[in-house]
């Protein structure tokens, strides 16, 4: 009898244990999916408080969010053509990775006809006109953590970097010391802020520009971005469409000094600089060829029949100079002529930058004032097409016009904005398939047969010289950011932000 009451006894107090640790969870559960819903609800997540993700083991709803990766192999969420917008166009809670995702598109915001400036918006600048908005929410979601005024998600370093490039970043500030390390970013839709205080977590923050409201607007909505293209120009490698092979890495910038360009066949296993952040964003590094910058022998004197290339060294009053043989120039031209063709500038390595800059700035500048009237042309001959694709009409008949003409003239600048407009005047003349955007002839014909300046500027001389036009005004990116980040940070925002 005694040991059946024991045994009852025993049984009651693991039951009762048991449900005593169920009740517990569930209610810490609830506490933190109640903490997003009362600290703000769809103010901290938007879109993604409607759309709950089932905890197995307690189920209990929770707000959601979007697992974000983004590397060469992955593209952007499992996409390698994503479409870009200057702000968000659906609802974004103050947590930033829905401000992210309300910027970064899987397909082209529809283009509707532009209705009058206080027709399209309401009094707050939110968009008035219908239309579904290819939304990341119905993707596959994870639960998101939540403490007071901050709901986050985790990204690796890579899907950082990517980010970054995607979105055209370049650095204003870094600061490292003993406090930890602090950097900011300026972007074409918005500014990043990384903190990494010493003993805590590393966080990313994510801001729109306050300075554009949609109702002003003049642009088209959303421009697409390439995941893997944006990669390979940060990392410094052009790689020709199929069925070319080359796939070819360029050196960093170098001391100032005498050098010698050297094509090296797979070569860039060995290499030293970008080619750790190849590897780890996804890339292949034996597949790739490498150009290295070999330092010429003091008192050897430069074969006369070689090329010499003056290009920007560390030191900022001093000068590289490259000796290019033929068949390096070859290389050099041919990568001019597979430039990746985008709608804006690249986060750029700038050892490549330098090389290819410094190798068509003689062909560039012979050709740059009729390439600059030849747009000028397209914009006034087309401007229905413009109007078609998303420009504001007055935009178009009172800025455009300037704009392409002036920038191309420039020869240098970093405004996305103008970087659009030129990009779209020289579209308006290509009536074929956009892969064929990838790859000219025209820098490898200018290598072997020179043309006239006087003589008209085709379709594919005008691709290839607007491809150069990017490349001037490209920003360049420090492709060893990853040395400052841990393999994880948080993506939210906190009060202060």
């Amino acid at each position: 009898m005694d040991n059946s009451n024991t045994a009852a006894i025993w049984l009651f107090t693991i039951a009762a244990a048991g449900l005593v640790i169920l009740v517990s969870q569930k209610r810490a559960s609830n506490k933190a999916t109640d903490l997003l819903i009362n600290t703000g609800g769809a103010e901290q997540v938007g879109i993604w408080l409607s759309k709950p993700a089932y905890s197995v083991s307690q189920h209990v709803a929770q707000p959601s969010g979007r697992r974000i990766i983004a590397n060469l192999n992955d593209g952007f969420c499992g996409l390698n053509i994503v479409h870009i917008s200057r702000l968000p166009f659906e609802q974004a809670g103050k947590a930033n990775w829905t401000t992210l995702l309300a910027v970064i598109h899987q397909r082209r915001l529809p283009t509707a006809k532009r209705p009058a400036f206080t027709d399209w918006f309401d009094s707050q600048g939110t968009s008035n006109v219908p239309f579904q908005l290819p939304s990341w929410s119905s993707f596959k979601s994870r639960p998101v953590t939540g403490r007071p005024s901050i709901a986050y998600t985790v990204i690796s370093r890579t899907t950082l970097i990517t980010l970054l490039s995607l979105c055209n970043a370049r650095c204003t500030l870094r600061h490292s010391g003993v406090a930890g390390h602090r950097a900011a970013y300026t972007s074409y839709n918005g500014q990043w802020y990384i903190e990494w205080p010493l003993g805590a977590p590393a966080v990313v923050q994510f801001v729109t520009h306050d300075s554009q409201v949609l109702f002003s607007d003049v642009y088209p909505r959303s421009f697409a971005r390439r995941v893997d293209k944006c990669i390979e120009m940060t990392a410094g490698i052009v790689v020709a469409p199929e069925p070319s092979k080359v796939k070819c890495a360029f050196p960093g910038r170098k001391p100032p000094g005498r050098w010698l360009l050297e094509y090296q066949p797979k070569g860039f296993s060995a290499a030293h600089g970008s080619r750790h952040l190849y590897h780890m964003i996804g890339g292949k590094v034996y597949e790739v060829d490498f150009l290295f910058a070999r330092e010429y022998p003091d008192g050897e004197v430069f074969p006369p029949h070689e090329r010499l290339l003056t290009l920007p060294s560390k030191d900022e009053d001093r000068h590289a100079i490259f000796c290019v043989r033929w068949e390096e120039l070859q290389l050099l031209a041919h990568s001019m002529d597979c430039l990746p063709w985008s709608p804006v500038s690249w986060s750029i390595h700038r050892g490549l930058r330098d090389l290819l800059l410094s190798f068509s700035k003689t062909t560039m500048d012979t050709y740059r004032e009729s390439l600059a009237q030849k747009l000028l042309d397209n914009v006034h001959q087309a401007s229905d097409i413009l109007e078609a694709r998303g420009w504001h009409p007055e935009f178009i008949k009172e800025s455009i016009p300037g704009i392409v003409y002036n920038s191309v003239m420039a020869g240098a600048g970093d405004s996305d904005d103008a970087v659009r407009v030129v990009t779209e005047a020289a579209l308006l003349l290509w009536d074929r398939p956009m892969s064929g955007l990838d790859e000219t002839r025209f820098w490898r014909e200018q290598l072997d047969w020179p043309l006239e300046a006087k003589q008209p500027l085709t379709p594919h001389m005008v691709i290839a010289l607007t491809k150069c036009f990017v490349l001037e005004w490209s920003l360049t990116f420090d492709h060893q950011i990853y040395h400052d980040l841990p393999a994880e940070l948080l993506i939210d925002r906190s009060e202060s932000a």
